[in-house]
């Protein structure tokens, strides 16, 4: 699988990617964490700090982790405060938790075989009764019609005087899950030219029957399947599926 560069685009990631969304996710994990007495968080997938920099000003004992250096990097400026760690999803151990996230199609930029390394690292990193929280595209939604076959543009917004806008050229190989992702993101500062940025990278995507079969397989049973914003989710209308999994 081809992988997405966020080292190169790290500087701009939160211009591009910060949206209600955020927000919505924070408050869903907030509530279900003081539901759960959940008390210690891993995010294995930190990027640029979106859900661990809120879970830790909510006074939860977390610890940060990512792959980026990139990514790392933007975090540690906008907050000092964590010890930021630099890790793999597949082998980064740093003690067993009470939850461990990982946020906004992380697992997508795996391939199966690596996710399911991933799961059992992710087991080992869990206290017993633990939880595993994650999100992924729904392979059922994009099978049924929900895939965008044409040129879109999926971000078009100014700040402080910097236009971005970002366009996706997708493909689709629903046989095997895969979403061929390719954007061009065009950044503009006033009228000077602007600098174009180009990407292509596979995304592997589940269906929440995937997701529960390979969960279960690895020693998790999932306790919720909701949409991003804690409602209920349907398998045919559903873009994104968050899995709630207990480490049996």
């Amino acid at each position: 699988m081809k992988d997405y560069d966020y080292d190169r685009l790290a500087g701009f990631y939160d211009d591009l990617e910060f949206s209600k969304d955020n927000s919505k996710i924070n408050k869903l994990l907030d509530e279900f964490f003081k539901k759960n007495k959940v008390k210690s968080v891993l995010d294995i997938t930190c990027g640029t700090g979106a859900q661990v920099i809120f879970l830790d000003k909510k006074g939860y004992d977390v610890v940060a982790s990512d792959l980026s250096e990139g990514m790392l990097d933007i975090a540690k400026k906008k907050y000092p405060k964590l010890e930021w760690h630099q890790g793999d999803i597949r082998n980064a151990k740093y003690g067993e938790f009470d939850a461990v996230i990982s946020i906004f199609n992380a697992i997508g930029h795996l391939s199966k075989k690596d996710f399911e390394k991933a799961i059992l690292n992710i087991k080992d990193n869990l206290r017993k009764g633990g939880f595993y929280i994650f999100d992924i595209f729904n392979l059922d939604f994009m099978r049924n019609g929900g895939f965008i076959d044409h040129e879109f543009i999926d971000t078009a917004k100014e700040i402080d005087g910097k236009k971005f806008v970002r366009f996706n050229k997708n493909e689709f190989d629903s046989k095997n899950g895969i979403m061929k992702m390719n954007q061009r993101t065009y950044i503009q500062e006033g009228f000077s030219e602007p600098e174009i940025l180009k990407e292509k990278w596979d995304m592997q995507i589940y269906t929440s029957d995937d997701l529960k079969e390979i969960l279960e397989r690895n020693g998790f049973e999932v306790v919720q399947s909701v949409n991003i914003d804690g409602t209920k989710f349907d398998k045919q209308k559903g873009l994104f599926i968050l899995t709630i999994a207990r480490k049996k």
